[in-house]
């Protein structure tokens, strides 16, 4: 009998992990100075919100690409309110601010600065993230 308990409890363990594993979470790469290109990452965050109303959602921006995420940039301000109010979690990377002689307090304060946009994506991806390059 204590042996079925013990196999029952471990049944109820893998499936309870199982379940946890199938949440959909995407992480978006974005590094291009092209707005086409931003533009379609946010256009692709609600059209995936819509098929997908509980993803978790990051977009990593690195390179020239963190000139999107300045507290003096406009021209994506609506669509990064509206990303941050759904949840999106818009990620800047320390090392681009760094080789571009940012200072981290210029980023909006809708963002948060990650050390490294690399080291981000390769966490995210061992975390079981799928992980989309920004394209249109």
């Amino acid at each position: 009998m204590k042996y079925l308990h013990i196999v029952f409890l471990l049944l109820m363990i893998s499936f309870s992990s199982n379940a946890q594993s199938n949440k959909h979470r995407v992480v978006w790469d974005l590094s291009s100075t092209d707005t086409t290109v931003q533009a379609a990452v946010f256009r692709q965050i609600n059209n995936a919100r819509v098929e997908l109303p509980d993803l978790d959602i990051e977009v990593v921006f690195h390179g020239q690409a963190v000139y999107v995420m300045m507290k003096d940039s406009t021209q994506f301000a609506d669509r990064i309110k509206i990303a941050k109010d759904k949840g999106v979690t818009l990620a800047v990377c320390n090392n681009s601010l760094r080789r571009l002689k940012i200072d981290p307090s210029q980023v909006s304060p809708s963002a948060i600065v990650v050390p490294s946009a690399v080291a981000e994506l390769i966490k995210k991806q061992t975390d079981g993230w799928s992980y989309l390059k920004a394209s249109h």
